[in-house]
């Protein structure tokens, strides 16, 4: 054994290292000089908050994923529910808002009102377009509204109720969204249909979509105009169908979750689903934190790398296995990996953070973006309800190898191994209510926006290269910090 190989070094973690104020020409963080637009991996547009939610039972359904990118972030929808249930999760936040609605509801006038009022809340839309026949071939016959179904009861054929034809309101193709409020006003409608001359359906016009854009105009959106959003996956056979159904669902990025993303599964399902499936859909693998496990998650031919080891607030990986490597070393060997690329890969910076000032370190480490669980798992938008403890409202969180989700995997298939042998990683607790995600974002973005002020770094880039370090030698343990408050 050569014992002079065992020590790599020391290793920094957030509560190791302060920013170095630095000589500044911002006038304010929130004078508009300051942009914290990123990129979450290659091949989607960036988002203007860098902050994403973790693909976590107690943290991201369909909920987390729409607030996060209605407000310019980005959520990555949890793997632990099936295949079916996953996608439409993923539908439900590409169909929260889009330019054009170009795959509306459609439905046969023969239908009922109760056939009509079930598909909507499956599609979350405010309409039907009704069609002749069984099967719809493109010519619309009329539009019916929640307020139409009123008109009837529940087994009255939508062909009575609906707003036919002659008496609709439509624009020509090559419309744009601006031309279309603009006749939705005149003529005090909400839904206007784009129809060509032959009657055909080219898509549907709404004020909410329209809304949408103009109350929250730094979303997420990627090149259609609707909400970004991805999905994880697995190592298992059954994941690269699971894969394949979610980029038929035009899912924006999968996330392969894998604790230790430096094993030979990584390689072979990316070299499966992109070489051999063709998937074009960008992928972010991971987890990794040391030079070598960077380089080998981009040789794979991943688009993102995720890297943390251990940092977060519900993992026990390094309790239970020993192994880790503090937070602020595994960004900057990331970064380091990557510092001679091109087109390096983005680097998310997946746990720990606490702190607001830890978004900034992070980003000042080398992370493009960061990822975080706890802090949201107590928001109105995660999974599951609020419970009284002692008069304080709560939300559970857990790790994803806990003994609770281990027992959810096993219940979905997803593992064979038993009770008896499988030792967690990873503990469910409560975290308390914090009211809703915007909050949190907002106070994580303007903590990395003062960090970056006092780093004179207009940009996520500029961070990286003018942000400097200082080692604190006897930081507060992490009970000893406040907790992030609602």
């Amino acid at each position: 054994m050569n014992t002079d190989q065992k020590f790599l070094g020391e290793g920094l973690g957030f509560d190791d290292v302060l920013l170095v104020p630095q000589r500044s020409s911002i006038r304010s963080r929130f004078s508009g000089e300051i942009s914290t637009a990123a990129r979450v991996v290659r091949g989607i547009p960036p988002i203007q908050i860098p902050i994403l939610s973790a693909n976590m039972d107690t943290v991201t359904g369909w909920r987390m994923a729409t607030t996060m990118a209605l407000w310019g972030a980005f959520g990555v929808i949890h793997r632990f529910m099936s295949v079916d249930d996953q996608i439409k999760e993923v539908r439900r936040v590409k169909e929260r808002m889009r330019v054009m609605e170009d795959h509306p509801p459609v439905i046969s006038q023969n239908a009922t009102i109760a056939d009509a009022r079930r598909m909507l809340r499956e599609r979350e839309r405010g309409y039907v377009i009704v069609h002749a026949g069984d099967l719809f071939n493109g010519i619309l016959v009329g539009i019916a509204t929640p307020r139409d179904f009123d008109a009837g009861s529940p087994n009255t054929p939508l062909s009575q109720v609906m707003t036919p034809l002659e008496r609709m309101w439509t624009v020509p193709p090559g419309a744009t969204l601006e031309e279309a409020v603009e006749v939705m006003r005149q003529k005090r409608i909400e839904k206007i249909p784009v129809v060509s001359e032959d009657g055909k359906l080219h898509g549907v016009f709404t004020m909410k979509d329209h809304e949408y854009y103009e109350n929250y105009p730094n979303a997420s959106l990627d090149a259609k105009g609707r909400l970004l959003v991805g999905a994880a996956i697995g190592v298992q056979e059954g994941d690269i169908e699971r894969a394949l159904r979610l980029v038929e669902a035009e899912v924006d990025v999968l996330v392969l979750d894998i604790a230790h993303g430096e094993l030979d599964y990584t390689q072979e399902i990316l070299r499966r689903l992109k070489i051999i499936e063709g998937v074009k859909t960008p992928i972010a693998a991971g987890n990794v934190a040391t030079v070598d496990g960077a380089k080998y998650i981009r040789d794979c031919g991943a688009d993102g790398v995720k890297v943390g080891v251990g940092p977060g607030y519900v993992c026990e990986t390094r309790d239970v296995a020993g192994v880790g490597v503090p937070q602020v070393t595994a960004i900057l060997n990331a970064a380091k990996a990557y510092q001679n690329d091109q087109d390096r890969i983005p680097i998310i910076g997946d746990g720990g953070i606490r702190m607001p000032g830890d978004v900034a370190k992070a980003i000042a480490a080398g992370a493009d973006t960061i990822m975080i669980g706890s802090l949201l798992a107590g928001t109105e938008e995660s999974p599951g309800e609020p419970v009284d403890q002692d008069g304080m409202l709560m939300k559970m969180v857990r790790g994803m190898a806990s003994a609770s989700a281990f027992e959810r995997r096993r219940a979905l298939g997803e593992s064979t191994t038993s009770a008896e042998d499988y030792v967690p990683e990873g503990r469910t607790t409560f975290t308390p209510y914090k009211g809703k995600a915007s909050k949190v974002l907002k106070k994580l973005r303007g903590g990395l926006l003062s960090g970056m002020s006092y780093s004179n770094a207009r940009s996520i880039e500029e961070m990286h290269d003018r942000a400097q370090f200082v080692i604190v030698k006897n930081p507060m343990s992490p009970e000893q910090r406040r907790p992030l408050q609602s």
